[in-house]
């Protein structure tokens, strides 16, 4: 065995390849079959590909230049001078505002409408604080909470206070009902 006698399949299908680039079907069968080809010109080229699709460097060179004429406008211009400073200045209370939205609407995913636990944003407005549902509607009837926002910082100790229910007179419960109602409470 001779490597003279050796083909390999490869370059065989890329000249296949290369010469279906350079033919053009002329004719077609009644299924579609090519009949009858011909070699590639631009005067028998029905490719419209070049009348549909335009190249992208045309596009992007022509934004490019509009944003070069757009700074340059707007670099003696006041008005825009003034809106970017006040950008500048705002870029931290927008970061947070964004931080915080996100976080709320995160909650949902992490707690439910039937969850035991709730996400209350501090009164700095900085970070939250996860209260049991109970305790969270207990501070929110002392008017510390009004949506789900503290408008009054609460202590620690207050907070854990609502953790608990209160207790009615008499201890609570069957036996501070029934000692309620025959005056046993003294």
């Amino acid at each position: 065995l001779h490597l003279s006698h050796f083909t390999s399949p490869f370059p065989s299908a890329l000249c296949d390849a290369a010469n279906h680039l350079s033919q053009i079907c002329t004719k077609r069968g009644k299924l579609g079959a090519c009949l009858k080809t011909e070699e590639r010109t631009s005067a028998n080229d029905n490719d419209k590909a070049d009348k549909y699709f335009r190249d992208p460097a045309d596009f992007r060179k022509r934004k490019d230049a509009e944003k070069t004429t757009l700074a340059e406008e707007a670099e003696g211009n006041q008005l825009i001078m003034k809106l970017r400073q006040q950008s500048e200045d705002n870029k931290e209370k927008n970061d947070l505002n964004v931080q915080i939205r996100t976080m709320q609407n995160d909650a949902s995913a992490s707690f439910g409408p039937f969850d035991r636990s709730v996400l209350i944003l501090n009164a700095d407005g900085k970070a939250f604080t996860l209260l049991e549902n109970p305790q969270a509607m207990r501070l929110k009837e002392q008017g510390f909470i009004k949506g789900k926002t503290f408008v009054t910082q609460p202590t620690q100790e207050q907070i854990d206070a609502a953790l608990s229910p209160p207790q009615p007179e008499g201890g609570g419960g069957i036996f501070g009902g029934i000692l309620g109602i025959f005056g046993g409470s003294e």
